[in-house]
């Protein structure tokens, strides 16, 4: 993990973070698409504060990036009002060809940093096969209530 830093993402790195994305969506069978960057930089800077991104570096590359969503908990009977936010993983990518350096591990570790120091209350991630144990290595726990069905 050594050459590998990260760094939460400010409003001079919106095109970084579309331009990832960007490359999280080819990765994964997506296809480019005319004008996506700045319309994707637009939306994310309107909503970087409950989207917070982190970027990892190794030496002049972006590495990857993390996105999280911070979810404030509607009141309920009973619970504390307060009770805390949590953060939700909501899209994690390293390229290709920096992957088995230690950059995803970095990145999540940051965003589980920043999600305590915050005060929020846990941070969730879905697990795949290829990061399972990646996942646990920085302490997660396999939380078997969760289920998903696409639309």
């Amino acid at each position: 993990m050594g050459g590998v830093r990260t760094r939460l993402a400010g409003p001079d790195d919106a095109l970084v973070v579309a331009a990832l994305t960007l490359q999280c969506a080819r990765h994964r069978g997506g296809q480019g698409e005319v004008g996506f960057l700045d319309r994707f930089a637009r939306a994310w800077s309107a909503s970087q504060k409950v989207r917070p991104v982190w970027i990892a570096e190794a030496g002049d590359d972006h590495a990857g990036y993390l996105q999280g969503l911070v979810v404030e908990p509607l009141p309920w009977p009973g619970r504390v009002p307060g009770a805390g936010a949590e953060l939700v993983v909501d899209t994690f990518f390293v390229r290709p060809e920096h992957r088995g350096i230690g950059a995803g591990e970095v990145l999540l570790a940051a965003a589980v940093g920043w999600a305590r120091d915050s005060g929020l209350r846990a941070v969730t991630i879905s697990a795949g096969t290829h990061t399972t144990a990646m996942v646990e290595r920085v302490g997660f726990v396999a939380d078997a209530r969760a289920y998903r069905m696409e639309l």
